[in-house]
């Protein structure tokens, strides 16, 4: 509630994932979502939010924050969001390991061929 005339006057897109950051919301230019993190669902802090279709301001799930993260396909267990928020910040984006393991194995290939 106490953040709501802020949220009000900078969220505008519903095509934007704006932050809140403690004392201000930050407008994401990139057209990406922010970096989720661990904190971010222990306080308030990097809490990556939308504008639902109602109009109305909301945090992401922590199924859509495991989907930015790769994990299209994930059954999320029946623990605290706090916890699943956690999980979600401190893993690694799968789209990104795939590149990563890829470059490694032409690496590797071209060394061992």
């Amino acid at each position: 509630n106490y953040m709501y005339d802020d949220l009000k006057k900078i969220m505008v897109s519903r095509d934007t994932v704006y932050q809140w950051r403690r004392q201000y919301v930050r407008v994401n230019k990139s057209n990406l979502c922010p970096t989720l993190t661990a904190n971010m669902g222990t306080g308030g802090h990097n809490v990556p939010l939308i504008i639902d279709c109602t109009g109305g301001f909301r945090k992401l799930t922590p199924i859509e924050c495991f989907r930015f993260q790769g994990y299209n396909h994930i059954k999320l267990p029946d623990i605290a969001n706090s916890r699943l928020y956690k999980q979600a910040g401190n893993s690694v984006t799968v789209p990104l390991v795939k590149l990563l393991a890829k470059g490694i194995k032409r690496s590797l290939d071209k060394l061992y061929t």
